[in-house]
């Protein structure tokens, strides 16, 4: 399905399952695919709507890099949440997805109900400039994409993924969502996802964030280490904390841990459903 931003891009997206809504935004250069452990899963208690950010997937790539922000991607979700009439809706975000959610509650709060900041940040620090984004931005601008996807890879998933290619269901999903995604980009959208994530900084906003927050992270994540999320957890008013570990906790941990995810990520939204009652 699309849906069309007034004056901006084309948002492909799609909605499954049925009750309380709920949106899964992906990171940097990801689209729906990145939720393939999550989204089935998901739909059998909510609806669940996985938006296709602009940038990313098959929604409209603009060229400019200095065109994408943390803050028009919240608007751009707004837009889309206004469309289908399904706010309040629980906002789950991975990564930047995860900026944009902080953008959304900041934003447009009366479009959210509760918020999920996995692998999250307040801003890019000069560490976080020269690594991740840095490192990736570089060989995107010397236009070597096998390159780029050869440092994502390092920076996103754990040492053990990447040795043994095991268990067959990450490897099928990092198939399905690096590999042969045929709407997989390696130029400006993700260079304007790089551009956002470098540009994003919500460190005067969050205390005002008012609705309950899940912020998790994973102890080996290398491009996001752990303690920026926890500085955005120890800003949040009504936040709650919960750290992925072992040897596959790295970025990609709802990948990587799909069912610990899923049990985390389910028990907070139960929560709030309960609340509710």
């Amino acid at each position: 399905m699309i849906h069309q931003v007034p004056d901006g891009p084309e948002i492909h997206y799609e909605v499954t399952g049925n009750g309380a809504p709920v949106v899964l935004i992906a990171g940097t250069g990801c689209d729906d695919t990145w939720w393939a452990q999550q989204r089935d899963v998901f739909a059998r208690q909510y609806t669940v709507i996985t938006p296709h950010m602009r940038g990313a997937g098959a929604s409209t790539i603009y060229r400019d890099p200095e065109s994408y922000s943390s803050q028009v991607m919240a608007d751009d979700v707004a837009s889309l949440l206004g469309a289908l009439d399904l706010g309040p809706a629980h906002v789950v975000g991975h990564s930047l997805g995860s900026c944009i959610a902080q953008q959304l509650a900041i934003r447009h709060p009366a479009a959210v109900a509760s918020a999920q900041l996995h692998a999250t940040w307040a801003y890019a620090d000069e560490w976080l400039r020269s690594a991740f984004i840095a490192t990736t931005d570089d060989a995107l601008a010397r236009g070597d994409r096998q390159a780029a996807f050869r440092t994502v890879k390092m920076w996103v998933f754990s040492p053990h993924y990447l040795a043994t290619r095991t268990p067959a269901r990450v490897a099928d999903t990092v198939t399905a969502a690096f590999i042969t995604n045929p709407h997989l980009e390696a130029g400006p959208g993700l260079r304007g996802h790089l551009h956002a994530d470098r540009h994003h900084d919500t460190r005067s906003q969050l205390a005002g964030i008012d609705v309950p927050v899940l912020v998790t992270a994973g102890e080996l994540d290398a491009s996001f280490p752990p303690r920026y999320s926890r500085w955005v957890y120890e800003q949040l008013p009504r936040a709650r904390w919960h750290l992925f570990t072992g040897k596959r906790a790295a970025h990609a941990f709802n990948i990587e841990l799909a069912e610990e995810f899923n049990h985390v990520a389910l028990g907070f939204l139960a929560d709030q459903d309960q609340t509710k009652e």
